[in-house]
């Protein structure tokens, strides 16, 4: 199977290594595109709405088609582990979300 990637996001640029851990904040991009839907439509998403696709929009932005253990955090995500090695041990810790993006 081929991944396509875009090729302007961080995930196409950096090694895994070097993608963001920690906090990260939802990509200017990415509230932008928000805020344009949202303006298209004329009017504003449920705010449970928006932090879903806030989460799935950062992590395919910084890390699509890899697997990433998270937690939702104020602004952002807190991205605890990339890839499946790192990611394994937080399958049984159900305050952690496990994805693959």
């Amino acid at each position: 199977m081929q991944e396509i990637i875009d090729p302007s996001t961080p995930r196409a640029q950096m090694p895994l290594d070097k993608l963001p851990r920690g906090h990260v904040a939802w990509p200017a991009v990415v509230l932008d595109a928000l805020e344009a839907e949202q303006q298209r439509k004329g009017m504003q998403f449920a705010e449970e709405y928006v932090q879903r696709h806030l989460e799935r929009a950062t992590l395919r932005y910084y890390y699509a088609e890899l697997h990433v253990a998270y937690r939702p955090a104020e602004g952002g995500i807190e991205v605890l582990a990339v890839g499946w090695p790192e990611v394994a041990s937080y399958l049984t810790n159900v305050s952690v979300k496990v994805v693959q993006a």
